[in-house]
């Protein structure tokens, strides 16, 4: 079981490990210790969720800025909670949870969880409510896409895909 009251870091410079002491989050100091739990990187910031401690399944959202080492809980929670999972986050702040565990040791997930990180863009947004009203737009050829005023950056998302 892992706490995160200090996180070990490397220096670069030394090739040695060290330890560094974390801040709080002012209202809920530090997340609780686990197991078991996704990490993922946006930018400057961390940020943890999920995890099991040996009695809890946690479906929190933590986050820590790796210039300060200060933690924040967030005030979005998973919708169901969850260890043994995986998570990944888009280029546009858009965090993805799968799977995992959600009964302890007996039912796993196969379940999908998405939560913005940061407002999302206008255009991000716009083609979010897109897909979502019209999903057979995602099966449209390249040429109509872009005949019908779909940016080309988000023409080459579905071509990569």
């Amino acid at each position: 079981m892992y706490g995160f009251e200090t996180l070990p870091v490397i220096d670069t410079d030394s090739q040695c490990w060290t330890t560094r002491p974390c801040r709080a989050d002012e209202r809920h100091g530090y997340p609780a210790a686990r197991r078991c739990h996704s990490c993922v990187q946006h930018g400057d910031v961390a940020y943890i969720c999920g995890g099991y401690n040996g009695q809890i399944i946690f479906g929190d959202l933590w986050m820590i800025k790796l210039s300060s080492l200060q933690w924040t809980r967030l005030p979005a929670e998973l919708p169901e909670p969850v260890y043994f999972h995986s998570a990944g986050v888009t280029d546009s702040g858009l965090m993805v949870v799968h799977g995992g565990v959600v009964q302890i040791d007996t039912r796993r997930s196969s379940k999908v969880f998405a939560v913005w990180l940061q407002v999302p863009s206008l255009k991000e947004s716009c083609w979010q409510t897109l897909v979502g009203s019209r999903p057979a737009i995602l099966h449209l050829p390249r040429k109509s896409l872009l005949e019908i005023g779909v940016p080309p950056d988000l023409v080459d998302r579905l071509d990569s895909a």
